[in-house]
């Protein structure tokens, strides 16, 4: 009989409590096996989408590298290119265990090693993304029932102010620029080019992940060469594993492609979201925009003449081309993007700094709008680790619990970080090193 009963056919309330089941019970992150890494807690949420210093970062694709893929030679997938070099060094050992009888020949998932999942370009994901939020501002709350909201957007600031108020009324985290979009949970760790399944389980069907890896009697030395060549395992989907950077397992084969550090990993692999947040908005907005043109060509718009009388004329819409990217003013589009930004990060920022930088920003004679996207940002990032949900906040709450209430209570249980926005996949590492180099963790950046 399975102890772990989650599936995605039970009932909210039965997932939650299953689930919690599984997160206490089913593979818990110890010292002793610090290869086990819950990447739904706290920062860890970002891990590999965020540098050393919190900065959103996406991988830069001219140093991704396709992974050797045994079972299936005609997909290709893509990761880091030292992962890659890692990855295939745990595949190989994989399949040596197999051939000289140390794991079964016949085992589902572990002896017949396939890729299922990597690298996903955040790029079109976010693309995506952005397609149907605008599907859903211009045909839910300007159109259907809502058609008074639409009267009197004729022109494209008109468009922008009502989509900014369509933001403010979301019950739900919202994201809308690049940088928000990568941090949420809209977007997953696979867009960090540093993690891989071999399994493509469901996430939440704990059923399967007892029978399919915890009950496999290949499962223990798959965690071994995890951890030996530097890579972390999902608590939550130990099917996903992540590289550990820079662990001592991971760190020969990062050092073979000149990256030494982990601001190396970052500098030399990676892009801040910062640096396309300017000219992305600007674009989604103005197809936006022209979406809604093509959408509600014209408008009819009746005036009262008199107390019987009113009249009545058609308004057209015209569309947009890239030129308004300069017939608006910088100073108005980093307020645009200043508003947006303290709406996704759940008003940051109180109503006096925000006045505060609006004034900085439109007072401001000679803007760059480089210089300024990263003063703005780094206006936002400082607000992250005080935020509900992060490690820091846990932190304070522990030792404010341990100044009521003593030394002596069990340490309470963490639940899913609300502020970091939680995704499916998580991962850590084992003991003695196998195919690899010395193994261990970093146990973060």
């Amino acid at each position: 009989m399975a102890k772990y009963k989650a599936t995605n056919k039970l009932s909210a309330w039965q997932s939650f409590y299953y689930r919690m089941v599984y997160r206490n019970d089913g593979l818990p992150a110890t010292s002793r096996a610090p290869e086990i890494k819950d990447f739904s807690l706290a920062e860890n949420v970002l891990y590999g989408r965020v540098d050393t210093v919190l900065n959103t970062v996406y991988p830069l694709e001219s140093t991704l590298k396709i992974i050797n893929n045994s079972n299936n030679v005609e997909q290709t997938y893509r990761v880091v290119d030292f992962v890659a070099d890692a990855f295939n060094s745990v595949q190989n050992a994989m399949i040596n265990a197999k051939q000289n009888g140390t794991i079964p020949s016949n085992d589902p998932i572990f002896s017949n090693f396939s890729v299922k999942r990597a690298y996903m370009a955040p790029i079109n994901l976010y693309n995506t993304y952005i397609s149907n939020l605008m599907d859903d501002y211009i045909q839910r709350f300007l159109g259907g029932l809502n058609a008074q909201n639409r009267k009197h957007i004729i022109k494209f600031n008109q468009f922008v102010e009502n989509f900014i108020l369509y933001l403010s009324k979301q019950t739900a985290h919202t994201p809308v620029t690049f940088t928000s979009w990568q941090r949420s949970k809209t977007s997953n760790i696979f867009t960090s080019g540093i993690a891989i399944d071999i399994g493509g389980l469901q996430f939440g069907n704990d059923r399967d992940i007892e029978r399919l890896v915890f009950q496999s009697p290949c499962f223990p030395y798959f965690l071994k060469v995890c951890r030996a060549n530097g890579f972390l395992v999902s608590q939550l989907s130990p099917t996903i594993i992540v590289a550990d950077i820079l662990s001592p397992g991971l760190l020969p084969y990062s050092r073979k492609a000149y990256v030494k550090s982990t601001q190396q990993v970052f500098s030399k692999r990676y892009k801040l979201a910062r640096d396309v947040d300017y000219e992305l908005l600007q674009n989604k907005l103005i197809d936006g925009f022209n979406l809604f043109v093509a959408t509600y060509p014209f408008e009819r718009i009746v005036k009262p003449v008199c107390k019987n009388n009113s009249s009545s004329k058609f308004v057209v819409r015209d569309a947009l081309d890239t030129t308004v990217k300069n017939n608006v003013s910088i100073s108005d589009w980093l307020a645009i993007y200043v508003k947006i930004r303290n709406l996704e990060e759940r008003n940051a920022l109180s109503p006096l700094k925000m006045d505060s930088l609006l004034k900085q920003i439109k007072t401001t004679k000679y803007l760059d709008n480089n210089m300024s996207m990263r003063y703005i940002n780094n206006i936002f990032r400082n607000t992250y680790k005080s935020k509900y949900g992060g490690t820091n906040y846990y932190m304070r709450r522990q030792e404010e619990k341990q100044k009521n209430k003593g030394h002596h209570q069990s340490p309470e249980i963490v639940s899913l970080d609300a502020q970091a926005e939680p995704i499916s996949p998580d991962s850590l590492i084992d003991n003695s090193p196998t195919g690899g180099s010395s193994g261990g963790s970093s146990g973060g950046y």
